[in-house]
Formats: C-alpha cells, structure tokens, sequence
C-alpha cells in the first residue's frame, strides 16, 4: 500500500477566510489579556431636587384627587419619582388657528385643566443627568408618566431646582 501524505492546497478565498479567522482570534486573545483600565471617577452629589410636572387635559376633578404627601410612581417603569410637595389647578390652554388673522392663539378651555404637581426626591446629581434614588432621570421638557393612588397622567417637567439638605 503506498501511504498517502497530507497536502495543504489553499486557493485565494481560503486563505483569506483563514488570514480572517486568525486575526479575529488575535484580537479576542488581546482584549482578553489585557490589563483593566481603572474606572474613570466623576463626580457626584447626593442631594434633594424639587420639580414640577404639567399634567395635561385632565378632567375637571383630577387635581382634587392629588394630595400634598402622596408618593407617586412613574407609570411605566415603576419608578420612585418623588412625593407631592404642591398641588396647583390651572385651565387647560391650547394653540389653534385664528382664522381671521391667520395665526396661532392660546386659548383656554373648559372641558379640560391641567394640574401642576411639585415633587422632592432625593437624587444624585453628576455632570451628564440628574438621576433620582429610584432610577428616574429628570430634565426639563422630558415626559412624565405618573401615576398615584386613584389617578394617573402625563406630562412634560416644566420646573427643576435643588434643595438643600
């Protein structure tokens, strides 16, 4: 019997696979041997931050509902994001067209009102967010799905201050 020897015949595409495959491997050794770079610190501060939602078209009747304590929670993540601190009712104001003038005008409303709750949470503030104790992140003009015992709605965050401790 006349033995047979092993010969490696590669042509262009599988030596380009394999030139591939070997510096996907190096690469994977490397990150994986690589010393640990040390986390960069930023700084923060643990304070109290005071803000103020604007629930929007709500029936007449919903700002009663809103008591000065309660503890609300953001609707869809389950968030802690804060206790009511004020409770104020205001008319409901939309833009529509004035058609005699051709151009946009607040007006007022009955049918609706909207309610502005100040809340205070504790929060951690750090250069790029401010991050409540619940995970909540708040800025201005992002919207707020809340929600309390027997009532619930959404709006924008029209006010934000820190408090002092």
């Amino acid at each position: 019997m006349e033995q047979k020897k092993f010969r490696l015949r590669l042509n262009l595409f599988d030596g380009i696979v394999l030139v591939l495959a070997l510096a996907v491997g190096a690469f994977l050794m490397w990150t994986a041997m690589k010393p640990e770079v040390p986390a960069e610190v930023i700084s923060t501060s643990n304070s109290n931050i005071r803000y103020t939602v604007r629930l929007q078209r709500c029936v007449p009747g919903t700002g009663d509902l809103i008591q000065v304590g309660d503890e609300l929670a953001d609707n869809i993540k389950n968030y802690v994001i804060g206790r009511v601190t004020a409770v104020e009712t205001v008319p409901d104001r939309r833009r529509v067209l004035d058609r005699e003038n051709l151009r946009m005008v607040w007006v007022e409303t009955e049918e609706f009102e909207d309610v502005l709750v100040t809340l205070e949470a504790p929060c951690q503030i750090t250069d790029s967010a401010i991050t409540l104790d619940g995970g909540f992140q708040v800025r201005v003009g992002n919207s707020v799905h809340m929600r309390g015992v027997g009532y619930m709605g959404s709006g924008p965050v029209v006010a934000l201050e820190e408090v002092a401790k």
